[in-house]
């Protein structure tokens, strides 16, 4: 038989935050430091874990699961957050009830569907991967806390705290230890005056109000303004740089660490400036990734996760909802957190809905249209040690590695084939 590895390719949601270590949560919480306050000093490790390197080549199929809908392995788990809002077999609205313990007792079926494990390894949003000989598993969704309700998990509501639904960290750990065994990845906050209804996109930004008593660990609102911003760098659909009668409006901000500039719908006719500020959907809370401060915890989360869970890659969901810039300084700091770890080849594709000129952006270095090269041989033959003046970004901030899109559809045929 063939050897196997096991990889996890993660996605990352638009929220993220971070538990203080409490003994409540020793099972699921990643951050396993027990003095920490300061969500830059939240860590954990697989402690005498051998980490799985990165394949050389991601180049293979990718076949979508979503964890919720697969196999139900432990029912105990079902109603973890102990509401009337969780399972419901018959519903397509709410948990079927699939987990981490299902997906570990499936792998012999998976293998005798064909896909010849290769690599499989943990799971989040948005998704998880496992790699088989030259195929995948991905796993949609997230193994982060989400809504009771949210049996697609893609909106995590803290990145450092597992899903009781899902499994514990251990049960992450036996599936893919078992895995390399066979040679086998809701919004808290209102505006005032728009809590019932929708938040026109404005420069000035709105007052923020808490929903509920429900909080965001390791981040906060704020009202009140700072004068003068640095703003980060912004692009139109056409990959062209904003000009002045944006710019000339971008001059001071909230203090807050959550973007409060109004809200933008999932579909509609927007500028990308202000997908990239708003609340996307209605619901999903926007953290400034553009204020360094706010960088430092959201990059800190990823590493832990990486430690914690011997995690392969990354999908970003949204990917163009998120500064390019800020994207670039991320995935910089992840895959030398990665490598760190033995990890030369971390992934870190992500979802783009969009013409070449603004995806072009986002992928590796980053192009603007005048550095199009007309040899297609050129193209062809550009490596990392391209001269720079051909790109926006230098090497070690390459974005995206690649585009991992999956559509609704895939998601409804879940009810049905598993």
């Amino acid at each position: 038989m063939s050897s196997w590895k096991t990889l996890l390719l993660v996605a990352l949601s638009s929220i993220v935050t971070g538990l203080r270590y409490d003994p409540r949560h020793e099972d699921f919480n990643l951050n396993q430091n027990k003095t920490a306050v300061d969500p830059l000093d939240y860590w954990g490790r697989w402690e005498g874990h051998v980490y799985e390197p990165s394949p050389e080549n991601w180049r293979f199929p990718f076949y979508t699961l979503y964890l919720d809908r697969y196999v139900n392995g432990d029912p105990t788990n079902d109603n973890a957050n102990g509401t009337v809002f969780e399972q419901d077999i018959m519903s397509n609205q709410l948990r079927y009830g699939g987990d981490v313990h299902g997906l570990r007792d499936s792998l012999d079926y998976l293998q005798g569907m064909g896909i010849r494990v290769r690599a499989p390894s943990s799971v989040f949003r948005q998704g998880a991967t496992l790699i088989f000989s030259r195929q995948c598993i991905y796993i949609a969704g997230s193994p982060h806390i989400n809504m009771p309700w949210a049996s697609d998990s893609y909106s995590p509501l803290d990145l450092t705290l597992l899903d009781g639904h899902f499994g514990t960290i251990q049960d992450w750990r036996d599936t893919i230890a078992e895995a390399h065994k066979r040679g086998m990845m809701g919004d808290l906050i209102g505006f005032e005056g728009f809590l019932n209804t929708s938040a026109p996109f404005r420069f000035e930004e709105y007052n923020a109000q808490w929903k509920s008593s429900r909080r965001y660990p390791d981040f906060d609102i704020g009202n009140g303004r700072i004068e003068e911003c640095e703003y980060p760098q912004f692009w139109t659909e056409k990959g062209e740089r904003i000009g002045r009668n944006v710019t000339d409006k971008l001059v001071g901000c909230r203090d807050g660490d959550f973007d409060q500039y109004g809200e933008v719908a999932a579909f509609g006719n927007y500028q990308e400036y202000e997908r990239q500020l708003a609340k996307f959907a209605f619901v999903q809370d926007r953290l400034r990734e553009w204020k360094g401060s706010v960088m430092a915890k959201i990059q800190r989360h990823a590493c832990i996760t990486i430690s914690m869970l011997d995690i392969d890659g990354f999908r970003i969901d949204k990917a163009l909802t998120i500064t390019v810039d800020a994207q670039g300084e991320w995935s910089r700091y992840v895959r030398q957190c990665a490598r760190d770890l033995g990890k030369e080849n971390f992934f870190i594709p992500g979802e783009i809905v969009s013409g070449n000129t603004l995806s072009a952006l986002y992928m590796g270095r980053g192009k603007e249209s005048k550095h199009a090269l007309e040899d297609g041989n050129d193209a062809f033959t550009t490596t990392n040690e391209t001269t720079s003046t051909s790109f926006i970004r230098d090497n070690e901030r390459s974005a995206l590695d690649g585009v991992a899109f999956h559509y609704s559809i895939y998601r409804a045929l879940t009810r049905f084939l598993g």
